[in-house]
């Protein structure tokens, strides 16, 4: 089968692999539509050592089970369901977890064998690329989740960052009745996409404050807006992975009481709370590319931001 290989450090090739083997656990997959993530791109280009060489990246995918073609999506995180975390239901944190595309094969190739258990079906007239982005929306779903009892309707709600993770969370705070909200990207053609997608207000930067800031972004200055434009009393969720280090000012925090959430992946139950919302995705927003120009792909996003908010990469080519 063709697949992108992250073959060494700093070496993505196009090659042929055998065809992967499901366990008794597992369903082998035809794999339609992948989306490229940002932290694939940054992982590839730091060398991080989460994703180790030889690997087939791809946490965002959807295809086809071989066994009965019916179409699915797949959660990439797998959970060991016996540690302390996965008792109290916090899959998502498990201690033992493993994700596709950084742990085991994922989907940047024709087939991949993926666990039964995270296999989900999608409505039927979901395209492929739509069912791809549930993992984005999953992560969104998510994030909304750790503030649900401060997002009443007339809450005041920023995001930041409006590429595929920030468009996922406007997506996902629409579904839920809210209006108001301001979006804040550097790129014009984003901010385009995150009207079309619902929100009020877009900007470069938020401005006034708010009662709620998620930071789809994650560098020290957007981090320490998402603290320094709170309401005293106000939470910011961070989702965004751009960089380790903040500019967070705790004492204000202190004085304020305000909060700042980590959000990370999603349980399973969320994954599924997010299939019948990929409803609200405009394919339009989404670049398509065959598999065989997954080289050019990495190097071109390794320059910077493409235009539309999520790059897809097509194993079975573009028709």
């Amino acid at each position: 089968m063709r697949a992108l290989l992250y073959a060494a450090p700093l070496q993505l090739v196009v090659t042929d692999l055998d065809v992967p083997v499901p366990a008794d656990d597992e369903v082998l997959v035809r794999v339609a539509a992948a989306g490229v993530c940002g932290s694939e791109v940054e992982g590839f280009a730091t060398q991080s050592p989460f994703r180790k060489p030889p690997l087939v990246m791809g946490h965002e995918f959807a295809g086809y089970r071989v066994d009965d073609d019916t179409l699915v999506t797949v959660n990439p995180l797998v959970a060991c369901g016996a540690c302390g975390n996965c008792r109290r239901g916090r899959t998502n944190i498990c201690d033992n977890r493993s994700l596709l595309g950084i742990h085991r094969a994922g989907g940047f190739a024709e087939y991949v064998a993926v666990p039964r258990a995270n296999v989900h079906a999608l409505p039927a007239g979901v395209s492929p690329l739509r069912g791809a982005f549930v993992e984005p929306l999953a992560n969104a779903v998510h994030a909304a989740n750790l503030v649900a009892d401060r997002l009443a309707p007339d809450a005041r709600v920023g995001v930041i960052g409006a590429g595929m993770l920030g468009t996922a969370v406007l997506l996902v705070l629409r579904s839920r009745g809210l209006t108001g909200i301001h979006v804040a990207d550097l790129a014009e053609q984003r901010l385009t996409t995150a009207v079309q997608a619902g929100a009020e207000r877009t900007g470069p930067r938020l401005t006034g404050t708010f009662d709620v800031i998620l930071d789809t972004v994650g560098t020290a200055g957007t981090r320490a807006d998402s603290v320094a434009l709170l309401h005293p009393g106000g939470a910011t969720v961070w989702l965004g992975l751009h960089a380790a280090e903040s500019d967070v000012d705790c004492r204000a925090m202190i004085r304020e009481e305000k909060t700042m959430l980590g959000s990370f992946c999603y349980t399973d139950a969320e994954f599924a709370a997010a299939v019948p919302l990929v409803a609200g995705l405009d394919e339009s927003w989404l670049e398509l590319r065959d598999l065989a120009d997954g080289v050019e792909v990495f190097s071109a996003l390794m320059r910077g931001p493409a235009a539309r908010i999520k790059t897809m990469l097509l194993p079975g080519g573009i028709r």
